[in-house]
């Protein structure tokens, strides 16, 4: 457990009560020692304890100012006392002092005296002081005074945003390990988080009903801030909405860890296949209806392996994955005081029916740019919706980002950007990549690969990120994309630029033309009775060409082929065997 040149141990949060000291204090040393503490309002390093036994190591004075201070809980750095790398020497000559003596001193109550021993780590052929490895960790007396407690999530009130690519190390710790390991720090009166911003994000993100808090009194404590900024503005941030930068400030100096199951956190899930559907709302109805379905694709399926399609034609408003993100996009608009009465956006379809969707339940106006390459039924669609249509002369739709950014920045629009826009991401990452993986849960299954369409790469990339996280090489991602100078709409080439896909792994990378994805589309709908879309035909293209004879395969499917009528019938003008038998 222990290597000294590391910067890998942890600093745990324990509870003083499951310590054990094995030496007697000196007073005066005591007394001195505990009037700087109190002094700083902060615990500047953790002492050092035996993993299997808690015996304090190192640390016995802090531990015991603690200890008069009030104080429930001390940062500690645990090794394993049997590590050869350990020693204990005696202060005094010609006295022999082992392990076992310290051990028994500390779990008897019979304590050595004051500066009896002092123990050893090798660092390299070198013997150096354990304190060596104490991490500093600069711990409020206010949070060491306080109890761990359970705040339901949607109480707490955030001062600033957050990074995502901070947040997902931590994502990523909580979910591959099951366990959440870092404290929020709250204030008592307003519940304003004052520190683990990273962790709070993952927790929403995970699910999280309630969250682990220490409550603290923000004027007992100190504020690490950016400058100028005070413990009043910190607090106006947080309940009036606008909030402050990424990394404006926090109150600990260092890590320290908990451990709680995140099946704590997140409480009973009831998934009820029989629950009746009555929704108050069309808003309510989006929510409300996920999980989408995953369904058995038998045509596809043999003895020794199975094939899964996520249903994402289910979302009510553009029949598509993309209702995730649109109302993602919106929440976040809204949470941040960024969300405006007219929204402009480059769309291929369903992004652009998605927000309009969502836009007229809150009487908002959408003007959407589109690629002359998209279908033309997609304007009837939009324009019944009452969205304002503008046709461009491009081929991708991501290539009419800039224009759409000049454009609603003149006109005082928002342009949220679905291209860039991390809502894309982490609605995915919290909602459709542990949809698939509790559906396969409940049904004793664990998947070997998962195939997607890569468009702005948000739904794969969190998939990908999620599924890694938790069951690494054993899950495979792939991803299909429109072999050069073919168009399929919705997925594009990852040469044109992707913000996700970068964040992640994938095993994989398929080309498929639009004529092999009409053909899987087509073979999907007379074999499984489903009228998907050409991203998910070509999915099941790519599918058919990575397909080994054994395992567990997820498809995902973002819409139905209700839209894609003219390609449909370009392809079967063209090929009359394919028409009707």
């Amino acid at each position: 457990m222990l290597n000294v040149s590391t910067k890998n141990l942890q600093t745990h949060l324990v509870e003083l009560e499951q310590l054990h000291p094995h030496e007697d204090v000196d007073p005066n040393h005591l007394k001195e020692l505990t009037q700087q503490i109190a002094s700083d309002g902060v615990l500047k390093y953790a002492i050092v304890a035996d993993c299997k036994t808690n015996v304090i190591l190192d640390g016995e004075h802090r531990y015991t100012a603690l200890k008069n201070l009030g104080c429930k809980r001390i940062p500690v750095v645990y090794v394993d006392y049997n590590s050869p790398n350990i020693e204990v020497q005696a202060w005094r000559e010609n006295y022999r002092l082992t392990k076992r003596d310290v051990i028994e001193a500390a779990l008897s109550g019979k304590r050595l005296p004051p500066k009896t021993s002092r123990h050893m780590v090798r660092n390299s052929d070198a013997l150096v002081h354990i304190s060596t490895i104490e991490q500093k960790v600069d711990v409020p007396l206010e949070v060491l005074k306080s109890e761990l407690t359970y705040v339901p999530l949607e109480t707490v009130k955030t001062a600033m945003h957050v990074d995502l690519k901070d947040t997902l190390p931590v994502y990523a710790r909580f979910l591959k390990t099951e366990t959440v390991d870092t404290p929020l720090v709250l204030d008592r009166k307003t519940k304003v988080l004052l520190d683990g911003y990273e962790a709070f994000q993952a927790l929403e993100l995970l699910s999280a009903r309630i969250v682990p808090a220490f409550k603290v009194d923000i004027n007992k404590v100190e504020v690490k801030a950016a400058e100028g900024l005070t413990k009043e503005a910190i607090i106006k941030a947080a309940i009036e909405g606008v909030k402050l930068p990424p990394q404006s400030f926090t109150i600990m100096g260092g890590e320290v860890r908990i451990s709680i199951p995140l099946k704590k956190l997140r409480g009973t899930e009831k998934h009820n296949v029989k629950t009746l559907r009555v929704y108050s709302g069309s808003f309510e109805l989006l929510l409300g209806d996920w999980p989408t379905p995953l369904v058995k694709l038998n045509s596809l399926s043999t003895n020794c392996r199975s094939v899964w399609a996520k249903l994402e034609c289910y979302n009510p408003f553009s029949n598509s994955v993309k209702d995730r993100i649109a109302w993602y996009m919106i929440k976040e608009a809204m949470e941040k005081g960024e969300f405006k009465h007219v929204l402009y956006e480059a769309t291929s379809t369903n992004t652009g029916i998605a927000l309009t969707s969502i836009a007229n339940i809150l009487g908002a106006k959408v003007k959407l740019y589109i690629p002359m390459t998209v279908q033309r039924t997609s304007d009837i669609y939009l324009k019944v919706l009452g969205a304002k249509v503008v046709r461009l002369p491009i081929s991708l739709t991501v290539e009419a980002i800039s224009q759409v950014d000049v454009e609603a920045k003149a006109h005082g629009a928002a342009h949220l950007n679905q291209f860039e826009n991390d809502a894309n991401f982490k609605a995915h990452l919290k909602h459709t990549a542990r949809e698939i993986d509790q559906q396969l849960t409940s049904l004793g299954l664990k998947p070997t690969c998962i195939v997607g369409g890569l468009g702005t790469s948000g739904h794969m990339s969190a998939i990908s990120l999620y599924f890694k996280t938790k069951y690494g090489d054993k899950v495979k991602i792939v991803g299909a994309q429109p072999a050069k100078n073919e168009v399929i709409p919705g997925i594009r080439r990852i040469e044109t630029g992707m913000k996700w896909i970068q964040w992640t792994t994938f095993d994989q990378i398929v080309d498929v033309t639009q004529r092999e994805a009409i053909e899987a589309a087509i073979n999907i709908a007379r074999k499984e009775g489903l009228l998907v879309g050409l991203s998910s035909g070509a999915v099941v293209h790519a599918f058919q060409k990575i397909a080994k004879e054994k395992g567990v395969y997820v498809l995902i499917f973002p819409d139905s082929g209700y839209k894609y009528a003219e390609q449909f019938e370009k392809y079967l003008e063209n090929e009359p065997s394919n028409g009707q038998n």
